[in-house]
């Protein structure tokens, strides 16, 4: 059982996807203190370069579940206009983007529920079977950071922790082994596609990759599979 973790951003970049495609399970962390930009931050290409999409809050010091967006400010709007003018002359613009505006327009005020449910569509849209559980929704988990992530592995059975590169500078490995489960380190490796405005820009929002590639998407996230 291989069992990824990650924190709900929004509209994630590329190699999110492909950790959820790698793992048997993954679990969205859900119940922990908001302190990335990522869960709330990301970038797309326009055509003077990236262009910052950032969500504005309510409470950012509160456990990520229970943080609200700041919906006044009409920001969704202001990305869907920001998206389109990006991406309407993408080759499968017209596609997809439907699909994201339901979301905009009717989800409420959660930012963890709002992420998700943009994670659930894209997911789907990349045809990932990968069952996803929030942390939030699993009983008996206690301790904080290495610990709390060895505890949810040993809750769902966990023979192997797939991990996200940059956390092997501070992870206690020796907590896992101790517990009989095998860490192994993402080898993401970020693919170049068909992609407007210009020179190629890494480390995107997978928006970029869904608009401009549509259903070839998913095979840019299989040439990664290496475990």
């Amino acid at each position: 059982m291989i069992v990824g973790i990650h924190q709900p951003n929004y509209l994630p970049w590329i190699s999110f996807f492909h950790k959820m495609l790698s793992c048997d399970l993954f679990v969205i962390l859900d119940d922990v203190l908001c302190s990335n930009k990522e869960e709330r931050r990301n970038m797309i290409k326009g055509s003077n370069g990236t262009i910052s999409l950032g969500i504005p809050l309510i409470n950012k010091r509160a456990q990520i579940k229970d943080i609200e967006m700041n919906n006044e400010l009409n920001w969704k709007h202001r990305h869907m206009y920001t998206l389109q003018g990006c991406y309407q002359k993408a080759e499968y613009w017209e596609n997809i983007h439907p699909l994201f505006i339901d979301i905009y327009l009717n989800s409420g005020s959660k930012l963890a529920d709002f992420n998700i449910a943009l994670i659930e569509l894209i997911r789907e849209f990349l045809d990932i079977k990968t069952p996803m559980v929030r942390s939030s929704e699993l009983s008996g988990i206690y301790g904080e950071k290495n610990t709390r992530i060895v505890n949810i592995c040993k809750t769902l059975g966990a023979d192997i922790y797939f991990s996200g590169l940059g956390a092997k500078s501070y992870m206690n490995e020796n907590a896992f082994y101790d517990n009989n489960i095998k860490v192994v380190y993402q080898n993401f490796h970020h693919p170049v596609y068909p992609q407007r405005w210009g020179t190629f820009i890494h480390n995107l929002s997978v928006v970029d990759l869904l608009f401009n590639c549509g259903p070839n998407a998913k095979k840019y996230l299989e040439k990664q599979i290496i475990l």
